[in-house]
């Protein structure tokens, strides 16, 4: 019976702060760089009893000072630890890190997240650790106890923490890497990942916070580490949405290569070959520390102040327009999920959306409210390639409301005609029938028409998924009346370099999304008892002058004049 009150999935357990004599125990292993040891001590002393700890009587974990957590978040994608290490030891100490912040995460609950905003918080200068003004020191550094600091320069000025000029920094080149520097996104993905988790973590125990001293919900809720995040910035609304959205969605262009640059000085370099005649002076050994002339703060002094002698090759573009990668190894996919950075980029992307979208609803203004986050978001996803649009669209991690207010938001850019009437709420069927599903696109291009068939798409399945679609008549005739008009377009690739082919995949794009909308009609009509209808080349169908659509191209009948 004693196995029926093992843990099936990971326990939130109540934490304290180490002891001194442990805190100084595994700053002696990190101090001496032998971050394997240090941060297996702290894992053991954290996971401890965990296996045979049970939700009536949980036992106590103790979690390291928070510098301690800082080096942890940098060690997983330092460098010279990591990529650009020639010891297969090295690595360890990083993948050690990682571990012991995955079980922090998945051990941690309520008000032991105060350590980890504390660990995680961003310099407001490069001049030191954290700006004293909003960090005082904490009880164990004016008590002469010393854990709260270590020396060395990665866990002070080449932290992750001193290096990045602010959160988004760091992740709008980490999505860089996703497309450019794979060698290096194997790294920063664990990164995002690992933040992600306590990011969402720590909002969703704020919102219970508040939800239970419904006065201080507010206060309770700019205290989570993503408020930190946005509120960094002296910046207007609008600024700070582009550099937050554009973050989330660099995807190694020109402008994200600019604004969201490396953290750490020739982070992408590839290492200098061995030179066989030279010999290290002294012995090398991993496990003890003796690393001959391969001294690793010398090292890291090099890589922060003097520049490579070779010189750098300045990125270029590819024939299909994906970035060129500066370190010269294997280019990019051409396809949608390799514009993107691949699978798990889009993944992340989503996660960091849907988060941000939660914060915009509690902090309309205070940060934006969800229409003008929606407006930055859109801004940026119009101009990816129809095949990005499309797994962006389909791929959404929010939920499906607010997806429905993003997919109409959508619209607004790309939409044909002088109107541009926003939904707000979920339309009703006669305007879903008269106004939405006859939208075509602002231009001939069949790229723009695709984008615009792919929203359709999406809300007519959210309305049918939600039973708010009866199968009428009218329906029919106005789906296919939408897919004829967006499909007569012809064209706009003629003549422009680079664009035939971005054209040739809106046309594929496009028929495939008609297909798959008439495949929805046919399923929502029998589902309410009638016959599928024939599929037709040419729909013969009814004008649509009596619906009086005002976002439709088509002039409105003259007896609509009661409106």
């Amino acid at each position: 019976m004693a196995i029926d009150k093992c843990p099936r999935r990971p326990q939130k357990r109540p934490t304290k702060e180490l002891s001194w004599e442990l805190a100084s125990h595994s700053k002696a292993y990190l101090e001496a760089e032998q971050y394997a040891q240090g941060y297996n001590f702290l894992h053991s002393l954290l996971g401890a009893g965990n296996s045979i700890s049970n939700p009536a009587k949980p036992y106590v974990g103790f979690l390291a000072p928070a510098v301690q957590l800082a080096l942890a978040s940098t060690l997983i994608v330092y460098p010279h630890i990591t990529t650009k290490t020639r010891s297969a030891d090295a690595i360890k100490g990083s993948d050690a890190a990682l571990r012991y912040l995955r079980c922090v995460q998945q051990t941690l609950d309520g008000p032991a997240y105060r350590t980890i905003r504390r660990a995680f918080s961003f310099t407001d200068n490069r001049r030191g650790r954290r700006d004293p003004k909003r960090d005082p020191p904490s009880p164990s550094q004016t008590s002469g106890s010393d854990v709260e600091h270590l020396s060395g320069l990665v866990a002070n000025a080449q932290s992750i923490f001193c290096r990045g000029e602010d959160f988004w920094h760091v992740v709008g080149w980490a999505f860089n890497c996703s497309v450019t520097h794979k060698k290096r996104w194997a790294r920063w993905k664990l990164w995002l990942e690992v933040m992600l988790d306590f990011l969402e973590a720590d909002w969703d125990g704020c919102m219970r916070d508040g939800r239970e001293d419904s006065a201080k919900r507010d206060s309770i809720l700019q205290e989570s580490l993503i408020w930190q995040y946005i509120n960094h910035h002296d910046l207007t609304k609008s600024a700070l949405k582009r550099r937050i959205t554009r973050a989330v969605l660099a995807a190694g262009d020109a402008h994200s290569r600019t604004h969201y640059h490396e953290v750490w000085q020739n982070e992408t370099a590839e290492l200098m070959p061995i030179d066989e005649k030279k010999k290290p002076v002294g012995n090398v050994d991993f496990d003890t520390g003796e690393v001959g002339d391969y001294d690793s703060e010398d090292e890291d002094v090099v890589m922060q102040d003097t520049p490579r002698r070779s010189k750098r090759r300045m990125p270029t573009k590819l024939s299909d327009g994906s970035p060129d990668r500066e370190d010269g190894s294997v280019t990019p996919g051409t396809d949608a999920l390799g514009r993107l950075g691949g699978a798990e980029a889009v993944q992340l992307r989503q996660r960091f959306i849907a988060l941000l979208a939660l914060v915009a609803q509690k902090f309309p203004a205070e940060f934006t409210d969800l229409e003008g986050f929606f407006d930055s978001l859109t801004e940026e996803v119009k101009t990816l390639p129809v095949t990005s649009f499309e797994v962006m669209m389909s791929t959404s991690r929010m939920p499906p409301l607010s997806q429905v207010t993003l997919n109409a938001n959508s619209f607004l850019p790309i939409l044909c005609g002088k109107s541009t009437k926003r939904i707000h709420n979920v339309p009703s069927q006669a305007d879903f029938e008269g106004e939405i599903l006859i939208l075509t696109g602002a231009t001939q291009s069949f790229a723009l028409n695709a984008k615009m068939s792919l929203i359709v798409e999406q809300l007519f399945f959210y309305m049918m998924d939600n039973d708010l679609l009866e199968a009428t008549e009218r329906l029919r005739i106005a789906v296919e009346h939408g897919i004829r008009e967006r499909q007569s377009v012809y064209g706009s690739g003629t003549g422009k370099k680079g664009n035939a082919r971005e054209e040739e995949q809106g046309r594929v794009v496009m028929h495939a999304a008609s297909e798959r909308l008439l495949g929805l009609l046919e399923v929502l009509e029998m589902s309410a008892g009638k016959k599928p209808q024939p599929r037709k080349e040419k729909s013969e169908l009814l004008l649509f002058a009596s619906f009086g659509s005002s976002l439709s191209s088509a002039p409105e009948s003259e007896s609509d004049d009661d409106d």
